[in-house]
């Protein structure tokens, strides 16, 4: 529970900084975004605030809200919106190992004992050289841990399966 509490906004906040800036890019206007429904043959659009508190890291990107965004910048998988390319990987990565040294949820853990370990002795204390010397690793290793299409619907159960790869990120550090 500490853990989802503890990863949860990070991940929100990087995946809705990517995505602001796509938007921008693409001058996209936050009511601009919409998918559409099978169903009863009617676009459906986000409203500004959801599309607004979802780009601040601060709501969940829900199903729809996922379908829309995808839809919306055209990413052929849902795998695509959620951990869009290795720019956002490795800042993911670079946040998520800066909060495994700095916060006191992972405090007496073996994770941040290996992990302070390794990057003492591969990059002397520095994290952002230990993920770019390392980030073929794991950068492949994050994208090969999601399907295409993964189970998970929102991003906060993508940020709850981020969790999980942490044990894979445990035993990438002790082969390194």
């Amino acid at each position: 529970m500490a853990y989802k509490n503890t990863i949860r906004p990070v991940y929100s906040k990087l995946l809705g900084n990517f995505i602001r800036k796509q938007l921008k890019e693409l001058s996209i206007l936050q009511n601009q975004i919409g998918y559409y429904d099978d169903f009863d043959g009617e676009v459906e659009l986000l409203s500004e605030t959801t599309v607004s508190q979802i780009i601040k890291g601060k709501r969940n990107m829900s199903f729809n809200a996922s379908l829309a965004f995808q839809t919306t910048l055209n990413y052929p998988t849902s795998k695509q919106l959620f951990l869009q390319d290795d720019s956002f990987k490795i800042q993911l990565l670079s946040q998520l190992t800066t909060l495994i040294t700095t916060d006191s949820t992972f405090d007496n853990t073996l994770l941040k004992h290996t992990l302070n370990k390794k990057i003492n002795s591969y990059s002397k204390g520095n994290i952002t050289n230990f993920i770019q010397s390392h980030k073929k690793l794991f950068c492949n290793s994050l994208s090969n841990f999601f399907p295409d299409f993964p189970e998970e619907s929102s991003s906060y159960e993508i940020a709850e399966k981020l969790i999980d790869w942490l044990s894979e990120f445990a035993c990438l550090l002790s082969q390194l």
